[in-house]
């Protein structure tokens, strides 16, 4: 029960993410098909596009949130060969790693 206000001062308090790197609520994410060599762009809202990862469930405890995950495929105009991308972020929706197969990340931009 006290995790459960802990996560509630913290969303309203803005709690262990006050520092506002990474805060950005979209992402342009750029990558580079290893094909046919095309430079491909996808904005993510990260308000909808992550998925929540939880840690095990405790006996009679909350799950807590302990980061973040992105997967998505990308396909240019040039080819038909998809670019797929997975991303790991922190709890304060931050950028952590990433792995990507088809391509290579060229750039990752906070957005407005």
């Amino acid at each position: 029960m006290a995790k459960m206000f802990e996560r509630l001062r913290d969303l309203v308090l803005g709690g262990k993410c006050e520092d506002s790197n990474g805060t950005a609520p979209a992402l342009v994410i750029k990558v580079r098909c290893a094909h046919c060599g095309e430079e491909i762009a996808t904005r993510v809202e990260k308000a909808h596009a992550l998925q929540e990862q939880y840690e095990a469930d405790s006996e009679g405890e909350e799950p807590e949130i302990t980061g973040y995950l992105l997967q998505k495929e990308l396909l240019g105009e040039k080819c038909q060969e998809l670019v797929r991308l997975t991303m790991h972020f922190d709890p304060c929706r931050r950028l952590v790693k990433h792995e990507i197969s088809g391509g290579e990340l060229v750039e990752v931009v906070e957005s407005e």
